[in-house]
This record gives C-alpha cells, sequence and structure tokens, in this order.
C-alpha cells in the first residue's frame, strides 16, 4: 500500500513539472516570502513608533501641567495688607481709585470720577464706595455706585491684583498712589478731572467760621480744603438756588466721613487738612456753602 502511494506522488510531481506548474508555486513561494517580510517589519516599525509617541505624549504633557500650576499660583496670590491705586480712562469711565487691604483680608475702597454710562456723551458726576473680603485675587463685595441723583447697589466679584482693578464696569490699571494726591494742595485726584477747583478756605480773624458763595458746572467740583485739629466739632451746610448742590468730606488720609450731604456735624479723627467737595446733583449749580469749626 505504502509503495503505490508513493508512486503516485511521484506521478502526480511529475506531471506538475511538465506543465510548469512547479515554476508558479515557487514563484507564488517567493512571493509569499517577499510579501511576509514587509508585514513583519511594518507590524514592528509600527510598534516603535506607537512607543515612540506614547513616550513623546507623557513628556509633552507633563511640562504644560507644571507651568499652568505655577501660573495659577502666582495669579491667584492674595495682596499683602496696605492701599494700593488704579486709574481708568475709557469711553464711558474717567476714574480713579482707592482699595485698602488689611491684615485680615478686609478690602474697602472708594472710586471717583465721571462717567457716561447712558453713552449720550455727557459725563456725570460717579462715585462708588465698596467693601467685602479679599481671597486669592477675588473680592466678594457689596457695593454703592453714586450717579447724579442715582444710587445703585451691586453684590458680586471683583479682581484685584498688583497690576490692576478689574470691576464689573471697567478694567482699572496701577498707579503711584502719589498720582491720586496732589503734593501742593494735598487734593485727592479721584476729584481732579477737568475743571476741578481746589480752595483753601481761611477764617477771618478771631471768627470760627465762614461762608462762601460760588457755582459749580456740571461734571466739575470745587474741592475746599479746611485744616483743622483731631477732637474738634466741624459743621457744614450748603444751600443752592435748585436744592442741587451736595458735598462729600474726607479725612486728611483720604477716608471719607460723609457722601453726598447738604448738612453734616461731627467730631474730627485726625490732625490735618480736611475735605469738602461740592457739586451738583444735575446740571449746574450754585450755591453757599458755610463751614464752623470749634
Amino acid at each position: 500500500m505504502k509503495n503505490q502511494l508513493l508512486f503516485s506522488g511521484t506521478i502526480i510531481i511529475a506531471l506538475l513539472n511538465l506543465t510548469g506548474c512547479g515554476e508558479d508555486n515557487s514563484s507564488t513561494a517567493n512571493t509569499t516570502d517577499t510579501t511576509v517580510a514587509p508585514v513583519e517589519t511594518t507590524t514592528q516599525n509600527n510598534q516603535d513608533s506607537v512607543a515612540q509617541a506614547s513616550s513623546t505624549t507623557e513628556e509633552t504633557s507633563e511640562a504644560p501641567v507644571s507651568t499652568s500650576k505655577t501660573t495659577k499660583t502666582a495669579s491667584n496670590k492674595t495682596l499683602a495688607s496696605g492701599t494700593y491705586c488704579y486709574k481708568a480712562n475709557t469711553k464711558t469711565i474717567n476714574a480713579g481709585a482707592e482699595v485698602n487691604i488689611n491684615s485680615n483680608n478686609r478690602v474697602n475702597g472708594k472710586i471717583t470720577g465721571t462717567s457716561d454710562f447712558n453713552f449720550i456723551g455727557a459725563s456725570d458726576n460717579y462715585s462708588r464706595t465698596f467693601e467685602g473680603t479679599l481671597t486669592g485675587n477675588k473680592a466678594q463685595l457689596t457695593a454703592e455706585t453714586r450717579i447724579e441723583v442715582e444710587i445703585l447697589n451691586y453684590q458680586g466679584n471683583w479682581t484685584i491684583t498688583e497690576s490692576s482693578l478689574i470691576t464689573d464696569k471697567a478694567t482699572y490699571n496701577k498707579v503711584d498712589c502719589s498720582t491720586l494726591t496732589s503734593t501742593s494742595e494735598n487734593d485727592s485726584a479721584l476729584y481732579n478731572n477737568p475743571g476741578d477747583r481746589t480752595i483753601r478756605v481761611k477764617f477771618d480773624r478771631g471768627a470760627s467760621s465762614k461762608t462762601v458763595k460760588d457755582s459749580v458746572i456740571r461734571g466739575a467740583r470745587d474741592i475746599y480744603l479746611l485744616g483743622a485739629n483731631k477732637g474738634q466739632q466741624m459743621n457744614l451746610n450748603i444751600t443752592s438756588l435748585e436744592d442741587n448742590a451736595v458735598f462729600d468730606i474726607l479725612s486728611p488720609n483720604g477716608q471719607t466721613l460723609q457722601q453726598e450731604a447738604r448738612n453734616w456735624s461731627g467730631k474730627l479723627p485726625q490732625n490735618g487738612d480736611y475735605q469738602i467737595v461740592v457739586g451738583g446733583t444735575r446740571g449746574n449749580a450754585t450755591y453757599e456753602l458755610t463751614t464752623e469749626i470749634k
């Protein structure tokens, strides 16, 4: 049986060689060998590429994460306690800001200048007082805005950094606090707008009070400087033809003692020049201001 199978196989092989099928099979075999090699090489190359790409991705992803953390830490740094000053000059706001931060990260301050929030081309007297808590560079605070006779209340977040103050209305850029105060008259530049005037109040010999009559145009202020001592009593009163003149009072250190008042009396907290800032609540204002120190 084995011999018959071998013989039959020999005949088949011989026939294949005679018909040329053996050459085709050899060519096919060679083709198969040639095809197999690139497949193995390509697979290896792909594996190498994947490994290299993975390594590159790991190296690339680590660096930005570290940089991002560093940037975030720096930008969120809470300012040290002290006073910081800023100014903004945009199409709608021309104002200065003073921000005070204490050791407990409590923040307060004032923004004063002119504004045109209605985009009508006419600037109105604009002031904001604010207070709140500073966490990182975010201040959670309440603010009161006065635009002429309007009073607007606001609660929200502002961003306070050494270089800028970003409110809900504008971005204020850092300035030297000395630029907010005129060294010659010690008047706050929070009120230094075109048309503002600074006037020194001098009592007549033997007198403790003085009345001045004047007028102030819309958008401008008359700033009266009155020297007094800690513990003295100051009495102020202003009247106007159209009942449209009011005053703010600032202590020598810039603290606001009263805003938008027509009458005020109080004990003075420190020695120095006090500012009585007179402005109109609507249009031009003709007024009489009486100051008294006891």
